[in-house]
């Protein structure tokens, strides 16, 4: 699919922009099914069902195709150039059993191979066993994260909400209020098989669902350069490798 300039214009002003219509049902159907299917391990959350996965690049095969699928790369090149590459891909499921609401906040870190000791990347941790260290503002600057949803995704069933033209800089803590008071607040309210584009440092969070069935959606960041020093991306998937049909 191609995109327009209004996509870009709403990508560079608001950071943000909804693409309905992206991925058949039977690519979402597929994508159901191998979320389903993953074995245990730490990086998957489940209760009744999966309803978290970290590293899902990692561990599943058509995510990693999905993240490399023209669909998606349409919607990522016209923003961060032809050189893109997914680093990064989780999954969330909001169920009556695993079903939570989301503070205001931006996605700050990164998911990097090893600890390397950089100017300006601080905070590291390790999470399902990846290290994650906040790096500084301009290489999230140079990202975006594509949420291709599994479900239709109204208000009522966990839709994120974004502090339109909130993505220019990183906001500490005591001054979110401020911006709630400066910066529009807009549900995203996104169709089954549609996508949210959106800047990391965007100030986002959402409510519980009020459905009673399921809100699905695969998180994958992309990014257009290489890290400082010694420094490597966790994961690095570029060229298509399937999920066209």
């Amino acid at each position: 699919m191609e995109v327009n300039q209004d996509y870009r214009d709403q990508i560079s002003s608001n950071g943000f922009a909804v693409v309905e219509n992206v991925l058949s049902s039977k690519q979402i159907n597929r994508l159901r099914t191998a979320i389903t299917s993953l074995p245990e391990g730490e990086e998957v959350r489940r209760k009744v069902s999966v309803y978290g996965v970290r590293n899902l690049l990692e561990v599943s095969e058509e995510i990693r195709e999905l993240a490399g699928a023209s669909a998606i790369r349409s919607l990522v090149t016209p923003i961060l150039g032809p050189d893109c590459f997914a680093v990064r891909a989780t999954f969330f499921d909001k169920v009556p059993d695993a079903n939570w609401n989301l503070r205001w906040h931006q996605d700050g870190v990164i998911a990097v191979k090893e600890r390397v000791n950089v100017s300006g990347f601080t905070a590291w941790s390790n999470k399902a066993g990846t290290l994650q260290v906040r790096p500084p503002d301009d290489v999230l600057l140079q990202m975006l994260a594509i949420r291709v949803h599994l479900d239709d995704c109204p208000a009522s069933n966990g839709a994120l909400r974004v502090l339109a033209g909130s993505h220019a800089r990183r906001w500490p803590r005591e001054e979110i209020s401020e911006c709630k008071s400066i910066f529009p607040e807009v549900v995203c309210e996104v169709g089954f098989g549609g996508v949210l584009a959106m800047r990391p440092l965007i100030l986002h969070a959402s409510s519980a669902s009020n459905a009673p069935g399921h809100r699905r959606v695969v998180h994958i960041e992309f990014a257009c350069r290489e890290l400082p020093g010694d420094l490597e991306w966790k994961q690095r998937i570029a060229a298509p490798t399937g999920m066209n049909q």
